[in-house]
């Protein structure tokens, strides 16, 4: 029993050593093909969330390294949740995955810097500068869960931020990220690669709902849960049909500023409705709420 002990000691010993081997390489940051991260922000003004994607087929060669980019634009409001612009500007993200690194390039009118945000080749003892804050955190403890590295720096409190267990996971954003719009701080919530949940905060995620995913829109058919809506993208004219596997109780659709637009619903039966529009609308994105026996939806379509 002794001698298993000691060889699976000597196993672990040899994993968390091998990553500072040159011959190393740590798990990406990213997806094969996108990078769903959703964040909390303190603003001036109240708190909310943030919601972008990194596509994989989105990148940029600068400087003579690959960045994967993100353009800025307005996250819609969805009930039940304060979102607002993630960003004044382009968001780029680089890695480093033979040192574990991911870093954040910031380039505007007023600046241009690159920021360290993660740094997996730490060991304990050694420290790391917290981005946007004055402050130097030592690391604690390092540790192997579910084949991945886990740094951690135990409690951080500032007048800014309070994290009970400070950690860099590796494969995963930081914890805490640099102000990325007109924000005091940044919290990861969840991140996704591929569409598959990689991380969650458990706390932050029931604060704010869990995850809020970015809406994609299609020609043809929205599938969410036990909801499908054909098409997304319609005209004034056009029937859009809603299916679901309970009863429909209730259909509505708004605009992006809160107004109710008058609508026909016409039930075909109990789990199916079609829907067309009783008033002329302006092109754009407009909110479809349905209410079933079991639960609500809320789902984006686009108006040609």
């Amino acid at each position: 029993m002794k001698k298993i002990l000691f060889i699976l000691l000597m196993l672990i010993a040899a994993r968390v050593s091998g990553q500072s081997d040159s011959t190393y390489v740590y798990q990406s940051f990213f997806g094969k093909d996108s990078t769903t991260v959703n964040l909390y922000i303190v603003v001036i003004d109240g708190d909310g969330n943030l919601t972008f994607t990194l596509y994989n087929s989105d990148t940029i060669t600068m400087n003579n390294h690959l960045y994967y980019y993100v353009e800025p634009k307005q996250i819609e409001s969805v009930p039940g949740y304060d979102t607002y612009n993630y960003s004044d500007e382009t968001i780029y993200f680089r890695e480093d995955r033979q040192n574990g690194r991911l870093y954040l390039y910031v380039k505007n009118n007023y600046v241009e810097k690159e920021i360290l945000l993660c740094d997996m080749s730490l060991n304990v003892g050694d420290t790391f500068t917290m981005p946007e804050f004055p402050y130097e955190i030592e690391v604690q403890n390092i540790r192997m869960e579910d084949e991945s590295k886990i740094i951690e720096f135990g409690e951080f409190n500032s007048q800014e931020l309070y994290v009970d267990n400070l950690m860099f996971n590796e494969g995963v954003f930081p914890m805490v990220i640099p102000a990325l719009s007109e924000t005091t701080f940044v919290e990861l919530i969840c991140q996704h690669k591929d569409g598959e949940l990689l991380y969650e905060n458990p706390e932050l995620a029931l604060r704010h709902k869990n995850c809020l995913m970015e809406t994609y829109l299609s020609t043809e058919e929205i599938k969410v849960g036990n909801l499908m809506i054909t098409p997304t993208i319609f005209s004034n004219n056009e029937l859009i049909s809603i299916n679901t596997n309970s009863e429909i109780r209730e259909v509505k659709m708004i605009d992006m500023l809160g107004r109710e637009i008058n609508i026909s619903i016409n039930p075909t039966d109990d789990f199916t409705s079609q829907i067309s529009l009783n008033q002329r609308c302006n092109s754009g994105v407009y909110l479809i709420i349905v209410e079933t026996e079991k639960e609500v939806y809320y789902e984006k379509v686009v108006l040609r």
